[in-house]
Formats: C-alpha cells, sequence, structure tokens
C-alpha cells in the first residue's frame, strides 16, 4: 500500500428514511455523509469521497453532504 495514500473508514446503514452513508478519516473524524434513497447511492457517494481523499489537497472544499430525494 501507497505509505502517503490517506485512509477512509465507511459506514452504510439502512434507515426509515432511506440510506445512511458516512465516511471518516484515519483519525476516526467524520468526513462526510448523508441520508439518499438507494444503497447504490450511497456507495458511490462513499467511492466518490474516498477517491477524494487520495486527491492533493486544494484550498476549495470537496465536501458534499448529500440529503435524501
Amino acid at each position: 500500500m501507497n505509505q502517503m495514500a490517506r485512509m477512509v473508514r465507511f459506514s452504510i446503514r439502512r434507515e426509515q428514511e432511506g440510506w445512511r452513508w458516512e465516511t471518516y478519516d484515519d483519525r476516526g473524524a467524520r468526513r462526510t455523509g448523508g441520508v439518499v434513497a438507494t444503497k447504490a447511492i450511497a456507495a458511490a457517494l462513499v467511492i466518490r469521497d474516498t477517491c477524494a481523499a487520495q486527491a492533493p489537497s486544494t484550498a476549495a472544499d470537496t465536501t458534499v453532504e448529500a440529503e435524501a430525494a
């Protein structure tokens, strides 16, 4: 594994209002998350944030919060 890679943990779980997804950094701090209509969308957003965590840091905030449609 690349020692420069940033680790991201994630959680996807079913809730009454939809699928809750969250990502956490290597220190356990919440990066982002939300509630969406399908598990597939939740998984896609987790992948998106995991990729964003690997990208070089920029001045712009790339954090995305997604809510149920």
